[in-house]
């Protein structure tokens, strides 16, 4: 099963059949912002614990790579200044310097547009009129970085998954289970076999353990990344299912069972993460996959159902 990866440009994958893990190709962006960041990628699931603290902060924070110096990210992902070397040598790099250098080429062809508005003061330091712009600022950012990162020819494959398959579940646990759950109720008048795992006593791997690769999962998740999401991910991976994710980091360990991995920011002033940009996805993926079939009548006659019983007031 061929996987893929949506940051600006997919990149297809070499699976393994002895594992869930796979290899990335050697495909990559003239920037070669890309090609690092498959790089580190790959790299997560084998390096040790301090390197792969290290490789994580490097997919989140790009712009710290390019423009601090090793001490200070060494400081910042609080490892050893030799950690960061460590780091560039395993992935293949002479030195820390040309390791570093990937990540400023990045900022050279495409400016520092792409950083998010750090925003971090709590209410109470803050004017009463200040918090609320600050939250529309950051939910604003996400919305823009969401689009800016957002894969069409991934949002396609999606659509031709679902009509493809016997049914598209939809995977989240926690807050993310309510997402699943509007994904479902406002999805399941367009497309058929459209449904959430239904946690209840059984754990979500066990509510789906019937699925097979004739099915399509949507798993939701962002830091801190629920244990069963990530288990029912490598589970219906092993199956052969079509597996896409909508996560918030190149880092989420989703990414390691993901056909088709979807990035929607989460930064908030807000004590919890942002779900704006999740939100986002899950629209932009069910309208896609209403215009690409043949939904209308069937969402006609929901609507007719539904007003001829009295549903509304």
């Amino acid at each position: 099963m061929s996987k893929y990866i949506s940051y600006g440009t997919i990149f297809p994958l070499r699976t393994n059949q002895k594992s869930t893990k796979y290899d990335y190709c050697d495909k990559v962006d003239p920037s070669g912002m890309l090609k690092i960041d498959q790089k580190l990628t790959k790299a997560l699931s084998n390096l040790p614990k301090k390197l792969g603290r290290a490789a994580r902060y490097a997919l989140d924070n790009p712009d710290r790579i390019a423009f601090d110096s090793m001490r200070t990210v060494a400081t910042a992902c609080d490892v050893a200044s030799p950690t960061m070397l460590r780091l560039a040598r395993a992935l293949d790099y002479e030195n820390y310097e040309a390791f570093r250098y990937e990540f400023q080429q990045r900022f050279v062809t495409q400016g520092l547009g792409n950083r998010a508005v750090a925003l971090r003061s709590g209410a109470g330091s803050q004017k009463e009129d200040q918090l609320p712009k600050n939250i529309a600022q950051a939910a604003t950012q996400n919305i823009a970085l969401t689009l800016k990162q957002m894969d069409l020819s991934a949002v396609e494959a999606f659509t031709k998954s679902v009509q493809d398959s016997e049914r598209t579940i939809i995977l989240g646990s926690g807050s993310m289970h309510w997402m699943a759950a509007l994904m479902e109720t406002t999805g399941q008048m367009a497309i058929p076999g459209l449904r959430t795992d239904h946690s209840g006593s059984a754990t979500m791997v066990e509510t789906i353990a019937s699925i097979t690769e004739r099915d399509t999962a949507l798993v939701l998740a962002y830091a801190p990344y629920a244990k069963e999401t990530v288990v029912a991910a490598a589970y219906a991976s092993d199956k052969n299912a079509k597996v896409f994710a909508i996560t918030d980091k190149l880092s989420s360990p989703l990414v390691e069972y993901a056909d088709h991995v979807f990035i929607a920011p989460t930064e908030s002033p807000h004590y919890y993460p942002s779900v704006i940009s999740t939100v986002l996805m899950i629209e932009v993926l069910l309208s896609a996959t209403v215009a690409a079939s043949d939904a209308l009548d069937r969402i006609k006659q929901t609507e007719l159902v539904r007003n001829t019983s009295g549903a509304y007031f």
